[in-house]
C-alpha cells in the first residue's frame, strides 16, 4: 500500500438524496465543514444536466502529514448501479474556514459526478459552472465570467 494511504483516516460519512438533502452519519470535522457541506447539499438539487443525481455516498479523508482533507464521493445516477468510492481534485487544510471547505468539496463532487456522466452544475447559458474563490466567497463561475455563491444556486433562467 501507498504510504500516504496507509496514514488517511476517515473523518465523516454521510449522504445526500433529493429528498433528504445532506446528511451526515459521523464526524469529527470542525463545523465549518459541515456547514460546507449542507450548502453543497443544496445546489445538487439543481442544474444537473444528463442522467439525473439519485444518491451520492460521501467519506472525508483526513492526511495528518499534510493536514488537508479530501471528500471522496460514491454517485449513482437513475438507472445505474452505484459508482465507488473517488474524488480527484484538491483537498483543503482541516482548519479551512466554510467557503474554502467549500470550494475544495464542490471541486471533488462535480469530478465524481461527472465520471457518471452528469454535468453539475450547469450554467444558465449551457456548459458547466465551476467552483472558484472569489474575494474570499465560494462560487460557481459560469463561461460567461459570471458568479453565483455556492449554496445558493437556482434553476437556469
Amino acid at each position: 500500500m501507498h504510504p500516504f494511504l496507509e496514514h488517511r483516516e476517515r473523518v465523516l460519512t454521510g449522504s445526500w438524496t433529493p429528498l433528504d438533502g445532506a446528511r451526515v452519519t459521523s464526524s469529527t470535522l470542525p463545523e465549518p465543514w459541515l456547514s460546507a457541506l449542507e450548502r453543497l447539499g443544496h445546489d445538487l438539487q439543481v442544474r444537473q444536466h444528463g442522467l439525473r443525481i439519485e444518491h451520492i455516498e460521501w467519506a472525508a479523508m483526513y492526511d495528518p502529514d499534510g493536514g488537508a482533507v479530501w471528500l471522496e464521493s460514491a454517485v449513482t445516477v437513475e438507472g445505474s448501479d452505484p459508482g465507488g468510492l473517488g474524488g480527484n481534485g484538491y483537498g483543503a487544510q482541516v482548519d479551512a474556514n466554510v467557503d474554502e471547505a467549500l470550494v475544495s468539496m464542490a471541486d471533488l463532487v462535480q469530478l465524481q459526478v461527472a465520471e457518471e456522466h452528469t454535468a453539475w452544475p450547469w450554467g444558465d447559458e449551457g456548459g458547466f459552472m465551476s467552483p472558484s474563490l472569489l474575494d474570499g466567497v465560494a462560487v460557481w463561475i459560469d463561461r460567461t465570467g459570471s458568479s453565483t455563491p455556492i449554496g445558493t444556486l437556482a434553476e437556469p433562467h
